[in-house]
């Protein structure tokens, strides 16, 4: 059985999806419509790199462009997905594969999402951190830096490692504590700190969000074991997202009891690749594919055809 997983924030690099959109149309085609969707020249962007790359107004629709771009390709080869799962912003993307919206409408999500979150991030500066351990640890972390600002538990990637998310002061009170390691994000992802997003972006959704299309199941991250079909369903579990924990370790094991056995990662792979080798420890018969060059997604193709 074949699943895809769309990336979020954490991997990125300069140049990510720009060598498929030179030679494949329809990737350069999400691109535009996410360059235009953002107000900002997104393939230029993303070949220089740097700083301004890690803008969340700017990487989110990148994120998505990059991984769309590479989802249509596969499915013009014939390379369909029974389950999609998306990694935090990447959930927009696994909604389109989905068929609950399309992949350019997802672009233009994605833009206001990372517009949007960024506002957000900028009225309360903050990050997350990933917290080595069981959840009485990740427990025990909240409780010592709760003294000093806002801090929430924000879900949980695999069988050892808790996400956190806050305010500054209360993640450096947080990454004074051993096994505490900050994240590469730039603001206080999934937390209460995030719900001026939800209003904002909720108009928008609703009006982009439709029933499910195809034969593909939306893996939620916030309820994994329950793939809904229906616009209003998915429109509010895309939005609850935004303020409630992420459940990657649970969403990554509903993956598996299904029977996935091949794992597409759509769009930077370093970090879900990570994640993965530890869920994989007991299933050495699960092959994990990336689609970050022309090359690799040939070779999915070649594989999985």
């Amino acid at each position: 059985m074949i699943a895809w997983l769309v990336a979020g924030q954490g991997a990125e690099h300069a140049g990510m999806g720009l060598e498929l959109a030179r030679a494949y149309a329809p990737a350069a085609a999400l691109w535009e419509r996410a360059s235009a969707a953002a107000d900002k020249d997104l393939r230029h962007l993303t070949e220089v790199g740097g700083r301004s790359l890690l803008r969340t107004e700017y990487l989110q629709p990148a994120l998505t462009a990059a991984a769309l771009g590479a989802a249509a390709f596969l499915l013009d080869e014939g390379i369909e997905p029974s389950l999609v799962l998306g990694h935090s912003a990447g959930e927009v993307g696994a909604l389109a594969v989905a068929g609950h919206l399309s992949f350019a409408d997802a672009c233009s999500l994605s833009a206001k999402r990372g517009h949007r979150m960024a506002l957000a991030a900028r009225a309360h500066p903050g990050g997350m951190a990933g917290v080595r351990g069981s959840r009485a640890r990740a427990h025990e972390v909240v409780a010592h830096a709760r003294k000093v600002g806002a801090i929430f538990e924000a879900g949980q990637t695999t069988e050892e490692t808790h996400l956190v998310t806050g305010n500054r002061a209360a993640l450096r009170a947080a990454a004074s504590l051993e096994g505490v390691s900050p994240l590469p994000v730039s603001g206080p992802w999934h937390s209460p700190l995030m719900e001026q997003v939800v209003s904002d972006l909720q108009p928008l959704a609703q009006s982009l969000i439709g029933d499910a299309s195809g034969a593909t199941a939306w893996v939620s991250g916030e309820t994994p074991d329950h793939s809904p079909t229906d616009a209003s369903q998915a429109a509010a579990l895309l939005l609850s997202q935004l303020t409630r924990p992420m459940n990657l370790h649970d969403a990554i094991q509903r993956l598996l009891r299904e029977g996935a056995d091949e794992i597409v990662i759509l769009g930077p792979h370093h970090t879900l690749r990570n994640i993965l080798a530890r869920h994989l420890e007991a299933h050495v018969h699960v092959r994990i594919h990336s689609t970050a060059s022309l090359e690799e997604l040939q070779t999915v193709v070649k594989e999985l055809a």
